[in-house]
């Protein structure tokens, strides 16, 4: 008994010795971080103190615009679009990566709806960078049977102004659709993207747009850093997860006061009007041209949006609120695609013209826009791609406020009405579409 008592003191001895080793051990090596390291902490925790004040800046932003005191749908929406906000710089700028492994993520969807979204497109997008010129990028996917299709490289902190854009006339596919896209600083031969050596990170955005969701659908796409393909990944730095955080402070930042300025110079035109079209240019896509108005509409007016046949690849009409966000599109009838000579969804009437509607209460006509849940709202046109531009400049939407009761008075005969199952069918197809396009949102 004393033998063994003796050898479990000396064991215990042992054991506590080995310990205080390895902590010594640890103190002087892996557990010290170096100046640098402390530095790199330092910044990564005041970037992301930044970001948290940067979002309660705008939302305060947002409660101090007029928009926001315009009325209490409006002050919802609000929180709808910081949140909104929020979660596309989580899920973008910060957990998009730094493009050393790209990957394609939904941009927008149903549930992330914001920035003048178009119901009628599938925006998807994936980080990228090229600081020191020689990252080459390989995109491939397959073109789909949506009405309009291109690629655009913005910047990632400041998302305005395209960098470079590739549209679908100007690319070559296989006869199954499937494309094949490089994106790199030097031109080469086939479909190319310029990949400018910034030291900005970058992404690039694919904008699937449906004429008509009951046939057309979006292909795939998927894209690749060259280099990368078998290469284990290394671990994250605190300096590039610093410089995602601050690419979404940016982002956040711009955003508190660029939307209440939209709806104060959109609020500055006549109710109930449409401008004239013009090139969307810098802040988009090239080669669109758009046309916007606001409506203010009672229980029982409509507004009749009467529009010419364009020769273009893509026109589209759609209701959204004054933060710029479009409403519940897949559960409600509030976007209409028209043209393309009966290709598109809307109703072409014997005189030659586009009636679509507008107003808070069915009207009993196929082309209808929805405005029950933004009573006073914003109406947005696009037309993409193929336009005539002297025809599209010189044109401007007819717009007429009419009782809903008197609706049919100002409509030409032929156009037929729309009976409640044929609406029920109508949203139907919608949700199928939406869950078709959208695997998850």
């Amino acid at each position: 008994m004393l033998f063994n008592l003796i050898n479990r003191r000396k064991t215990k001895a042992l054991s506590s010795l080995l310990l205080a080793g390895l902590l010594t051990a640890c103190a002087n090596t892996a557990d010290t971080p170096s100046q640098d390291e402390v530095i790199a902490q330092q910044e990564l925790e005041q970037a992301w103190t930044e970001f948290y004040s940067t979002l309660r800046d705008v939302e305060q932003q947002f409660r101090d615009s007029s928009i926001y005191q315009r009325d209490p749908q409006h002050r919802i929406e609000a929180y709808e679009l910081l949140a909104a906000i929020t979660n596309a710089a989580m899920s973008g700028a910060i957990a998009g990566g730094d493009g050393s492994y790209p990957h394609f993520r939904n941009l927008l969807d149903p549930g992330k709806r914001v920035g003048i979204d178009n119901p009628d497109t599938y925006y998807r997008a994936a980080n990228v960078s090229n600081k020191d010129g020689e990252n080459v990028y390989i995109v491939t996917g397959n073109r789909g049977t949506t009405a309009d299709f291109l690629l655009e490289l913005f910047e990632a902190a400041n998302p305005q102004g395209a960098v470079s854009v590739l549209d679908d006339n100007n690319m070559t596919f296989d006869a199954d659709g499937n494309f094949t896209v490089t994106l790199s600083k030097n031109q080469v031969p086939g479909n190319w993207m310029e990949l400018p050596q910034q030291q900005q990170d970058l992404i690039v955005i694919a904008r699937y747009t449906h004429a008509n969701w009951n046939t057309e659908s979006a292909g795939n796409i998927t894209i690749k850093r060259v280099g990368s393909e078998g290469v284990a990944s290394k671990p994250y730095s605190a300096a590039g997860l610093t410089e995602r955080i601050k690419n979404a402070t940016s982002m956040a930042k711009r955003q508190g006061t660029f939307w209440p300025d939209f709806a104060d110079k959109i609020s500055w035109l006549s109710d109930n009007t449409l401008i004239s079209f013009r090139p969307t240019g810098e802040i988009g896509i090239l080669g669109q041209y758009n046309s916007v108005g606001h409506y203010d509409l009672k229980e029982d007016e409509a507004l009749i949006v009467k529009l010419p046949e364009i020769e273009s690849d893509y026109n589209g009409l759609h209701t959204m609120n004054y933060w710029a966000a479009s409403p519940d599109w897949v559960n409600k009838q509030t976007s209409v695609s028209w043209g393309l000579n009966g290709k598109a969804q809307a109703y072409k009437s014997e005189d030659g013209y586009y009636y679509i509607v507008a107003s808070p209460q069915d009207p009993g006509i196929q082309d209808w826009i929805d405005t029950s849940s933004t009573p006073t709202g914003v109406l947005m046109l696009r037309i993409q791609s193929g336009v005539d531009e002297e025809f599209i400049t010189s044109t401007t939407p007819e717009t007429t406020l009419v009782k809903l009761s008197e609706l049919r008075q100002h409509l030409p005969a032929d156009i037929p009405m729309f009976t409640a199952e044929q609406r029920k069918q109508q949203i139907m197809q919608r949700q199928q579409h939406a869950a078709k396009r959208y695997q998850t949102w």
